[in-house]
C-alpha cells in the first residue's frame, strides 16, 4: 500500500530495503572472514615459530651432549712402546636392539665402543658400583650403613686412573617406532657384568654385541638414555686416506662400505680382524687381520667424527604430514592429507614413517614422488593411512678427537 502524499516525510517508515540488508551482510561477512584469516594466520605463525624454537633447542642440546661424549675418546697415548692394546675404538653397524636372531634386512645402527678419559666424579661413581657388586657377591647380607662403610673403606685404597670405556648406541624409544633414544654406558677398564649363571663378561672383550656372550638386554641394562626423541643418529670418521666427508647422504646410505678416500662408517683401531663382514658389523677398509689385535704398534685412530642427527618435534605439536592412504613396501609415491603445509623441501629430501626412512625426489601437490625406500640403514615397510610423516630438523657437526696416530707406518 502506497503512503499518501500528504503524510509528512518524518512520519514515513525508515527501514532498510532487502538489497541494502544483503549488501550490509555481505560486507560484514567479508570483514569477519578477513578477521578469522588474520587470527588463524597469526596463530599458525605463532605455532610454527614455537615448533621451530623447540626443534632448535633440541638440536642444540643434542650437539652439546654428543660432543661432550665423543670428546672423551682418547687415542693411542704412548705410541709404539706399549705392550698391550688398552685404548681400542670399535664402531660397528649392527641390527637395532641387538637381537640374537635379527630379521632379514633389519634396520642397522652404529654401535660405538671406545676408551675414554674419565673425570674424577664419574670414576668414583663407577668405582662405587664395582665395589658394591664385589661386596655383595662376597656377602649378600650387607646393606645400608654397613655396606656404605665397607665401600668407603675399599674406596680409600683405590687410586683413580682417569681412564675408562664408553659404549654409545641408538635404541628404539618405547611408544613410537619412529623415535630413537641415544643410550650411553661408562665402565672401568676390565669391568665385568653377569651374563648368566656363574658367567661374567667385559663388554669390551666381546667381538659382536648382541650375541650370547653379550646379550642385547644386558647392553640395555648397563646403558642409559642421554638423548631422546631422535629420528636419526649416525657418525662417519675421518681416516688417514680421507680427502672429504664424501657422500652428503651419509655413511648409512652406502650400506656400510667405504673406500680408503672416504670417511669410514665403521672402525677398529687395533685392526684386529673383528670387522670382516656384515655379520660382524661391517668391513673395515684398513683391517690387516687377527695378527694386529694384540700389536699396539699399528693401532690407528680417526682425526674426527662427522655427526648427523635428526631431532623430532614435540609430541603434542601438529604432525608435519599425515599419510592419506596405505603405502606398501614397494610403492614409489605417497599421498599426504595436505601437501600445502608440508615442511619438507619441494625438490626432494628425507621423511620417516614408523621405523623407515624414505627419500623422495619431488613434492607434487599432495604427493611425494620418486620414493627410494629403506634409506639410512632402515628396512622398507608397509604403512597404514593416518601414519605420521616425520621431517624433523637435521644438524651436522664435526667433533675432533685425540688420535695420536692415524698412519700405521708412523
Amino acid at each position: 500500500m502506497s503512503v499518501p502524499s500528504h503524510v509528512p516525510a518524518s512520519d514515513r517508515s525508515g527501514g532498510f530495503t532487502l538489497i541494502e540488508l544483503l549488501v550490509v551482510m555481505g560486507i560484514l561477512s567479508g570483514f569477519l572472514l578477513m578477521l578469522v584469516q588474520l587470527v588463524d594466520a597469526g596463530l599458525r605463525m605463532f605455532r610454527d615459530g614455537e615448533t621451530s624454537q623447540v626443534l632448535a633447542d633440541r638440536a642444540g642440546r643434542a650437539q652439546r651432549v654428543i660432543t661432550e661424549q665423543l670428546s672423551l675418546l682418547r687415542g693411542s697415548s704412548t705410541g709404539r712402546d706399549r705392550q698391550r692394546v688398552d685404548d681400542r675404538l670399535v664402531v660397528q653397524m649392527l641390527p637395532i636392539g641387538l637381537p640374537p636372531a635379527p630379521e632379514r634386512g633389519a634396520t642397522r645402527v652404529q654401535v660405538l665402543r671406545g676408551a675414554i678419559h674419565l673425570d674424577p666424579e664419574r670414576e668414583l661413581e663407577l668405582l662405587d658400583r664395582r665395589l658394591v657388586a664385589r661386596l655383595l657377591a662376597e656377602d649378600p647380607t650387607l646393606a645400608g650403613a654397613e655396606l656404605e662403610a665397607e665401600v668407603a673403606k675399599l674406596r680409600a685404597a683405590e687410586a683413580l686412573q682417569g681412564i675408562g670405556n664408553l659404549m654409545l648406541l641408538p635404541w628404539r624409544q618405547p611408544g613410537d617406532d619412529a623415535l630413537l633414544e641415544l643410550r650411553c654406558g661408562w665402565f672401568l677398564p676390565g669391568e665385568r657384568f653377569p651374563a648368566g649363571p656363574d658367567r661374567y663378561v667385559d663388554p669390551f672383550d666381546v667381538i659382536v654385541p648382541g650375541e650370547d656372550d653379550l646379550p642385547g638386554m644386558l647392553v640395555y641394562e648397563v646403558t642409559r638414555p642421554i638423548l631422546s626423541d631422535l629420528l636419526h643418529f649416525e657418525i662417519s670418521m675421518w681416516a688417514q686416506g680421507t680427502t672429504s666427508w664424501g657422500d652428503p647422504l651419509g655413511p648409512l646410505h652406502g650400506g656400510g662400505s667405504a673406500s680408503l678416500n672416504d670417511p669410514q662408517p665403521v672402525w677398529d683401531s687395533a685392526r684386529g680382524g673383528w670387522l670382516i663382514d656384515a655379520a660382524s658389523g661391517g668391513e673395515f677398509a684398513y683391517d690387516v687381520g687377527p695378527s694386529s689385535e694384540h700389536d699396539p704398534s699399528d693401532d690407528i685412530h680417526p682425526h674426527a667424527f662427522l655427526v648427523r642427527v635428526v631431532v623430532a618435534q614435540a609430541a603434542d605439536a601438529t604432525p608435519e604430514g599425515i599419510l592419506a592412504s596405505f603405502l606398501g613396501d614397494q610403492d614409489h609415491s605417497l599421498y599426504l592429507y595436505d601437501g600445502t603445509s608440508f615442511p619438507g623441501a619441494a625438490d626432494g629430501g628425507f621423511v620417516k614413517i614408523g621405523g623407515e626412512w624414505l627419500r623422495y625426489a619431488e613434492l607434487d601437490g599432495d604427493r611425494l614422488i620418486g620414493l627410494q625406500r629403506g634409506q639410512r640403514g632402515t628396512k622398507a615397510l608397509s604403512h597404514e593411512a593416518g601414519s605420521q610423516v616425520h621431517v624433523g630438523r637435521t644438524i651436522e657437526f664435526v667433533v675432533p678427537v685425540l688420535h695420536q696416530k692415524d698412519d700405521w707406518n708412523g
